[in-house]
């Protein structure tokens, strides 16, 4: 996700930013209390926005997926299974989903209905609302249409037929949409508490309600902010942490010296860091479904030009990024779909035939003068202000001014939220970022390049990608829309090169055997506090 950006967006994120988290047993310094299960986590970014319908990055979504509730909510092994949902009826044809609600409250004890399920997702898909995630309702009938201002909202295929009962038409048979409904922009918003609190919902802990396992509770801007169990929650047995402290911690070596001095029970940890603490015991290493590639601006008067593209795509080696300056399980990769990911009926994976480019000098350099002959170009790289992106960039730099003749690359490193100001705005000639997947589908990472996506910040169009997707969209058979998806991915990057992967991003950490089930997901919200527990 968006970062997400997660998709951690989803961008980074990725939607997605980097995220370094921690947590203790008992004894928080920060509660003063030695009874609750407070578990502590250390963020590179602050909160962006907690309004469902605003969010695009992974720390947004990863507030709104622990204070929130959907339809469904994704389980410890990432599958989808009901929450708000009782009771599900899906039609003989796969387009019209009838939904029972059940007994549900919102955290000021007013009980959840179909109708805020209705105000939150047509408010998601209007114009007016500005939404980058609007685009993630295409799935429903006339998705695009409204968003696109072609249809008026009222159309949106979502109906509470009365308090319980939500009625939700697709455009089409959708064989993820239930996984769709866990997504953070899918949950609901109490219509009445919104109208009186319109001006400023969502701008600090009490305009907003809350209907998942926690509750926002206080928030220090740039500082911390804290969670508290939600005590109107209908699954609340089923929560064991009494409190989440989420401190924004951008130096890697105070949260270790936090893991070291026994304050936390997790630390991320950096390159440098993987050489001091592989040989502990606590040491772990896995792969997450988050892609860092490099935006190209398709726009700008330098990167309009396919041969400029390809050359830079051409003449960085991700290997000296994974292997050295990460050193934490990441892989190169051309392809904007993780591997691990999406297999197909046989149990193949879909990255295992792909290579969409291969990273060679001689040929980046040849490219890079078909474009622009021996002039002296400077290009701007737009990045995320914390310690591994400002390494991971100056090796990008170092690779292409060596490779390409005549070429200097200026870095420009960025709090968060300003990055993803200015790539929302094109402010920007290449940039470094993270997607992470919204939900398990190809859909998912691919569809945010589509000329009309919202999300589309490189600015490319191409009706031939458009087409693929569509075709992939209508196609039943597994293994022809898998192939279709492959198709439109070619398009995207081995002929067009809008974007370059660099590669799947891994994670180097820390962890205490005292703490149970932390573990990212595969999609969505980073980490569901839901099922952590301490011993």
């Amino acid at each position: 996700m968006k970062k997400k950006t997660v998709g951690l967006a989803l961008s980074v994120m990725l939607a997605g930013s980097v995220v370094l988290a921690g947590c203790s047993t008992s004894g928080d310094k920060d509660s003063g209390s030695s009874d609750k299960k407070n578990l502590r986590l250390t963020s590179t970014s602050d909160i962006t926005t907690v309004d469902p319908a605003k969010a695009t990055d992974s720390v947004a979504f990863d507030m709104i997926g622990n204070t929130m509730e959907g339809l469904y909510r994704l389980d410890k092994e990432g599958k989808a299974i009901p929450a708000l949902a009782e009771k599900t009826d899906i039609s003989s044809d796969n387009l019209t989903y009838t939904f029972t609600l059940r007994d549900s409250k919102w955290s000021d004890g007013s009980p959840v209905k179909a109708q805020d399920f209705e105000f939150a997702w047509k408010r998601a898909v209007d114009p007016e609302t500005g939404s980058g995630y609007a685009y993630i309702f295409d799935t429903v009938k006339n998705g695009a249409a409204v968003s696109q201002g072609k249809k008026p909202v009222d159309e949106l295929g979502v109906k509470a037929l009365d308090d319980k009962t939500l009625e939700v038409t697709l455009e089409r048979p959708s064989p993820y949409f239930l996984s769709l409904t866990s997504f953070g922009t899918y949950t609901p918003i109490s219509e009445e508490f919104y109208k009186k609190n319109e001006k400023d919902f969502s701008l600090q802990p009490d305009k907003l309600l809350y209907n998942g396992p926690f509750v926002w509770t206080s928030w220090k801007t740039d500082s911390k902010r804290v969670l508290t169990k939600n005590e109107n929650y209908w699954d609340k047995d089923a929560v064991s942490l009494d409190e989440v402290t989420i401190r924004v911690v951008k130096d890697s070596s105070t949260v270790t010296n936090l893991y070291e001095s026994n304050d936390i029970d997790y630390a991320g940890l950096t390159s440098e860091q993987v050489a001091v603490y592989e040989s502990k015991p606590e040491f772990n290493t896995a792969l997450r479904s988050t892609i860092a590639y490099l935006k190209f601006n398709n726009e700008d008067a330098t990167m309009k030009d396919v041969n400029a593209r390809k050359a830079i795509a051409r003449a960085i080696d991700p290997k000296g990024i994974t292997e050295t300056l990460l050193a934490n399980g990441s892989i190169p990769t051309t392809s904007f779909i993780p591997k691990d990911f999406i297999k197909d009926e046989a149990g193949k994976d879909y990255t295992s035939d792909i290579n969409w480019f291969d990273r060679d000098a001689n040929e980046a350099a040849d490219l890079w003068k078909k474009a622009n002959g021996d002039k002296k170009t400077t290009i701007e790289l737009l990045s995320f202000d914390s310690e591994d992106s400002k390494k991971t960039s100056e090796y990008m730099k170092g690779q292409i001014e060596r490779n390409l003749p005549n070429v200097t690359v200026s870095i420009k490193q960025q709090p968060f939220k300003n990055k993803l100001d200015l790539e929302s705005k094109g402010d920007y000639q290449m940039s470094y970022s993270l997607w992470g997947p919204d939900y398990q589908d190809p859909m998912s990472n691919l569809s945010i390049f589509e000329s009309t996506n919202s999300q589309n910040d490189v600015n490319y169009d191409s009706s031939a990608y458009d087409k693929l997707l569509n075709a992939a969209n209508e196609e039943a058979d597994v293994t022809k829309r898998l192939d279709l998806f492959k198709q439109a991915e070619a398009q995207l990057i081995e002929k067009d090169q809008a974007i370059a992967p660099l590669y799947q991003a891994g994670a180097a950490y820390l962890s205490r055997p005292t703490v149970e089930n932390f573990k990212r997901q595969l999609f969505g919200a980073d980490f569901q506090y839901k099922y952590v527990d301490m011993k």
